[in-house]
């Protein structure tokens, strides 16, 4: 009797054991693909996101993110290729990225630290939680503008039809680190244009040339997100690069 009480207490701890110490989950979360992505010179990005790219993952998955950066300068493209090979900050930024993007490396994953120790930040929508709407779990389709009539906030659109669901978009504030100025539209003012400002308290989000530069540029990735289970900390899959927008000039 004694002899059975032990095998079935060692049984008992055995099972414990390989319940407690199993192996642990590897997290994937996978690549938006670069084709799904269509832009238009610097001003227009179209984004449809499948719906079924979350689909085995969406118990950690939680959407998807943009991260942004802004770049002032005095060159002037339409070509987002030219900015990256003629502004100088900009082309650092997305070649110390590219390991990233580099859908071939598939070893190379973003860490909680990779956009934010380059001065990236989330994009944002004024007055809506752009998380909520917009880059679901489920994906779908929007568009990104950038108007060139001077005065006209750019803007991301979901309506493949008419010109409806359109939110302005709206740069970060670090979760309250930083007061951009002079608002926090995308609009090539000069007070974001000002190297003054392009400091860790007001226009963190901006690096450029020193003075006023003629021109504000935001490189823009997109990249899905999630939650690992065992420490809660944020995951990320590989990032895919959007474009390079040419900020709308102030009136």
């Amino acid at each position: 009797m004694n002899r059975l009480i032990k095998t079935l207490i060692i049984f008992m701890l055995c099972i414990f054991a390989l319940l407690s110490c199993g192996l642990e989950e590897h997290y994937y979360l996978p690549q938006i693909p670069e084709n799904v992505i269509r832009t238009n010179n610097n001003n227009q990005a179209e984004i449809r996101i499948p719906s079924n790219l979350l689909n085995g993952v969406d118990h950690y998955a939680n959407g998807y993110v943009i991260f942004y950066k802004i770049y002032t300068n005095d060159f002037i493209s339409d070509s987002p290729i030219d900015l990256i090979n003629n502004i100088s900050n900009l082309s650092t930024d997305y070649r110390s990225l590219f390991s990233f993007t580099d859908p071939s490396n598939a070893s190379s994953i973003p860490s909680l630290s990779t956009f934010s120790n380059r001065g990236f930040y989330e994009l944002e929508l004024e007055n809506v939680n752009i998380r909520d709407t917009v880059l679901t779990k489920s994906g779908g389709f929007f568009r990104l503008f950038f108007p060139t009539v001077p005065g006209r906030i750019p803007y991301l659109d979901q309506d493949e039809t008419e010109n409806e669901n359109e939110y302005n978009l709206s740069r970060s504030n670090g979760g309250g680190t930083f007061t951009p100025r002079p608002d926090r539209s995308f609009i090539a003012s000069t007070e974001l244009r000002d190297s003054a400002n392009a400091i860790s308290t007001i226009n963190a989000d901006v690096s450029g040339q020193s003075g006023i530069p003629d021109n504000a540029y935001a490189l823009m990735y997109i990249v899905a997100v999630g939650t690992n289970l065992n420490n809660f900390n944020r995951i990320y899959g590989k990032p895919t690069y959007i474009s390079v927008f040419k900020l709308t000039q102030s009136n």
